[in-house]
């Protein structure tokens, strides 16, 4: 377990207890702890996030196991995709380390989560913010923003997750986007497919992809067969979330056994504890892990590799 998530149970246990208490340290952290460290590493977070997840991501601290298998991939001159970019945590950290010969193409389709990306990666040449959602076909869909977090906007409104937030959420809860101030919204946002989008930017193919859309991931990859194909050292970091494919109406492990077919050779399972867990040919390993996912609306980011 990370000092983060120790952190946080230790805080649950004690101060959020007590809401004067809670509520002071809540103001204190969005009122003076966390503009001082967006103004000292010049990156915005959400608002309206909870301040915990703000705090993740300006201290580094934010899926610190995917981190390090992309820290382990990334290298100078790569070209790579950040497809749910939220506002830029991983292609201000890759513009680094892929260096001035590398490219981020960060795809956003959240209007207002879009224009931070934009703020956090303005200085940097190397990646290209792009307002899209990606998907099978060009066009347009609705993206509902309605949970309590800014990075779980979704291409599809899932009631069951609705009653999850409302289940896990106690009275002493403070965050912005469970109180009366926060209206679920949704936009109509453009759509395109991977591959029609690099072909009109002259790029064959990619190094690298990370990519974490809420259960939209099998569209988004259908319409990047050629990219895929054209792309022998593609490595592939997508978040495995069942619950969310389910309510886009696909069968999980169906769906990663088509992911797979696209080219893929090897799966992985990232653990909490940065080890990976090998899927490939093991359908019972697979069904157990999607099984226990299933049963507590969890997530999991597996590592695809051709």
């Amino acid at each position: 377990m990370s000092i983060t998530d120790l952190s946080l149970r230790l805080y649950r246990k004690t101060i959020k207890r007590f809401r004067s208490a809670h509520v002071a340290t809540h103001w204190l952290m969005t009122h003076g702890a966390i503009p001082v460290l967006e103004k000292t590493r010049h990156f915005r977070t959400m608002p309206d996030d909870p301040f915990w997840f703000r705090l993740e991501l300006l201290t580094n601290r934010h899926e610190t196991e995917t981190v390090a298998q992309l820290d382990r991939l990334a290298a100078p001159g790569m070209t790579m995709l950040d497809i749910g970019a939220h506002v830029g945590y991983y292609s201000r950290r890759y513009a680094k380390i892929l260096g001035e010969n590398g490219r981020i193409f960060a795809f956003e389709p959240h209007p207002r989560t879009f224009a931070t990306l934009q703020h956090n990666v303005k200085h940097l040449p190397q990646v290209t913010a792009v307002n899209l959602a990606l998907a099978e076909h060009e066009g347009t869909a609705e993206l509902h923003d309605y949970l309590m977090m800014s990075a779980s906007g979704s291409l599809h409104y899932d009631e069951a997750m609705v009653a999850l937030q409302k289940a896990q959420t106690h009275e002493t809860d403070i965050a912005p986007r469970i109180g009366q101030t926060f209206a679920a919204q949704t936009f109509t946002v453009r759509t395109t497919p991977v591959d029609d989008f690099l072909a009109a930017q002259e790029v064959e193919r990619v190094d690298l992809v990370k990519m974490d859309i809420e259960g939209a991931e099998i569209g988004a990859l259908r319409g990047m067969r050629q990219t895929i194909a054209n792309s022998p050292n593609l490595k592939l970091i997508m978040e495995y979330n069942p619950q969310a494919l389910k309510a886009f109406g696909h069968d999980p492990v169906a769906a990663l056994q088509e992911i797979q077919s696209f080219g893929f050779a090897k799966v992985e399972a990232i653990e909490s504890n940065c080890r990976l867990t090998n899927l490939t040919h093991q359908p019972d390993h697979l069904q157990t892990l999607t099984n226990h996912l299933m049963q507590n609306m969890g997530v999991i980011n597996l590592l695809l590799q051709k």
